[in-house]
């Protein structure tokens, strides 16, 4: 009897604290911003020169971490990071990002965020930048080894014989769609500064039948174009497609809980943006591609109010790096002078995008849950973005397969505003360069090919618990 009476507390305990997963699986909407810095976003940085009111007013209605980090401090890696749950330098990408016609970085049978999700009852939907690799067919009579290095480097005339062999007429394989995503609408590459320029929709190459091999408005570099490409409006585009999911899918599916995955291309260069964002900001052209993140942001969120999803809906925002420091002048390459009009980009910290310092990796982070995540709270529990597979995991109440995501922890708890132990040790990459966060500790070490000190062997060690801008070896 006493043993009964025993378990039946031990039941109702764990039935007490057990979260609302079980009963009721939240949407789960994830806004991918690239290259927004730890400085672009007023909650974080009061001195901001941009007005970011949408994703403020997320911050207040949920829970903000001040030590978030990026998976890398560059896109594909960051990016396979995210959706793998997985370091992207244990994959052949061991430094640098996927280019134009490279295959598929995530290995055929991976678990990612939407393949877990979709097999937990979730309907997923990918509207945005990939940047993973796609598997591309030749034309006929036209052979390219896609798994070789493709000459993109010699110059425009190599490049451009293997962009015109190209058969675009021909279905896209090994992409989202085969990774877990229903509906899919995105870009190949680095959306207005790769090619294809092309809107890819469940894995169709949109008007490419008369693509011509130009240099976008903007860009700095050439490539096959669709005739109707406007880099402009590469983000309006996602963020239309994203609110049109929503409202679809309440009409037809209201019952069947989604993952929408809006990975959008603003802030990155070519800094180049809708008419309609223009002078919004103080803080030049690339500031202004960060109040339009913000409209798209707003734009979602009135999606969900307008279908009441908005309290049944877990809604992140985060970024795949750190920033650039400045808006770039239209068509000149990242390498070149920045124009910042006194906006600091990464808030303070030290580095910027592809460093292994704070400001490469540390980002924004901002999730909002009502009646879940206490409103307005602020947390300094340090993670890495890897680390959302395993929390999503948690937050289903389902176990992740056996060898998925090695290198995600759950951090539920902190999400739901409760403290936790410190997580294990993150590892930093950014190329060949690593250091690694333990507590309050960061190690960065010297060795590499673009090491942070010239003599072989040498690093740096940092106590962030008081030194946050890594001045005091």
């Amino acid at each position: 009897m006493i043993m009964i009476r025993t378990l039946t507390k031990l039941t109702v305990l764990m039935l007490a604290v057990m979260p609302a997963r079980a009963a009721e699986k939240p949407n789960i909407v994830l806004i991918f911003a690239d290259d927004l810095g730890y400085g672009d976003v007023a909650c974080y940085n009061p001195e901001s020169r941009i007005p970011t009111p949408n994703l403020d007013r997320l911050a207040a209605q949920g829970i903000r971490f001040t030590d978030a980090h990026a998976a890398d401090s560059v896109c594909t890696p960051s990016r396979y990071g995210l959706l793998t749950g997985r370091y992207c330098w244990r994959t052949r990408l061991k430094h640098s990002v996927l280019f134009n016609w490279e295959p598929p970085l995530i290995e055929p049978g991976r678990t990612t965020l939407a393949s877990f999700l979709k097999k937990q009852g979730y309907h997923s939907a990918l509207s945005g930048k990939w940047h993973l690799g796609l598997g591309f067919t030749a034309k006929p009579g036209h052979d390219l080894d896609f798994n070789a290095p493709l000459p993109w480097a010699p110059g425009p005339l190599p490049d451009l014989k293997v962009s015109e062999s190209i058969d675009f007429s021909a279905r896209i394989v090994g992409g989202p769609e085969e990774l877990g995503f229903d509906d899919t609408f995105y870009t190949a590459g680095c959306s207005t500064d790769q090619q294809p320029f092309c809107f890819i929709e469940n894995g169709v190459m949109l008007n490419m039948e008369r693509a011509t091999y130009r240099k976008p408005a903007g860009s700095w570099r050439s490539g096959m174009t669709a005739p109707d490409w406007v880099n402009e409006m590469v983000d309006v585009r996602f963020t239309e497609r994203a609110v049109n999911f929503i409202k679809t899918h309440h009409e037809s599916s209201a019952e069947t809980p989604f993952f929408l995955y809006l990975p959008l291309s603003s802030p990155h260069s070519p800094h180049v943006t809708a008419a309609f964002a223009l002078g919004n900001s103080r803080a030049g052209v690339r500031g202004d591609m960060v109040w339009l993140l913000d409209w798209a942001i707003g734009q979602v969120d009135a999606a969900l109010i307008q279908t009441s999803k908005k309290d049944n809906t877990l809604v992140i925002v985060t970024s795949d790096n750190g920033p650039l420091v400045g808006s770039l002048e239209p068509g000149k390459p990242e390498r070149t002078a920045k124009i910042t009009n006194g906006h600091v980009s990464a808030g303070g910290l030290r580095g910027q995008k592809g460093r292994v310092w704070e400001g490469g990796h540390r980002v924004p982070f901002v999730a909002r849950w009502p009646d879940r995540i206490p409103a307005g709270r602020t947390s300094d529990y340090a993670f890495c973005l890897t680390d959302l597979l395993a929390t999503f995991s948690d937050l289903v109440g389902e176990p992740l397969p056996k060898g998925a995501g090695e290198d995600s922890v759950s951090m539920l708890p902190a999400l739901m505003g409760e403290t936790m132990r410190t997580r294990p040790p993150i590892v930093h990459h950014s190329n060949t360069a690593f250091a690694m966060r333990s507590g309050r500790w960061k190690i960065v070490f010297g060795q590499g090919e673009r090491r942070v000190r010239k003599a072989l062997g040498q690093g740096y060690l940092f106590d962030l618990g008081t030194d946050t801008d890594e001045t005091n070896d």
